[in-house]
């Protein structure tokens, strides 16, 4: 395993910090900030742990995590059912709510839109 060596700071700034964050995607290692006793911040690059290997961890999962991860699965197949049933039925839905297409297009990204910040929301409370 290399040693760990000096990196530049990280940025401060919208603008500094996308362009870092970009350039940093490309390279194997880890910026990392570490501060030591005196609160002194300092910037190295580390090695990434290696990747374990997955059997290994789903070997881990006990009878309940295991019936948590298939919930999660069926919820998340049927969304996208559900997403898909609605998304090739717009015709008829514009028909059936005497509007147009559009409009029922328009609504149905708002509400993909706005589920988001409606977790978020609900995620803080």
């Amino acid at each position: 395993m290399a040693p760990n060596t000096d990196a530049e700071p990280i940025a401060k700034g919208t603008i500094p910090t996308i362009k870092q964050s970009f350039r940093d995607l490309f390279r194997w290692r880890q910026r990392v900030a570490i501060t030591n006793e005196y609160g002194e911040v300092a910037t190295e690059w580390q090695t990434p742990e290696p990747l374990q290997n997955p059997v290994k961890l789903f070997m881990q999962l006990s009878a309940k995590d295991w019936l948590f991860f298939i919930v999660g699965l069926l919820a998340w197949t049927a969304d996208a059912f559900d997403f898909h049933a609605l998304s090739i039925q717009t015709v008829k839905l514009a028909k059936y709510y005497e509007t147009s297409k559009t409009n029922v297009t328009t609504a149905i990204t708002l509400t993909l839109l706005l589920r988001s910040v409606g977790a978020a929301f609900f995620g803080l409370a």
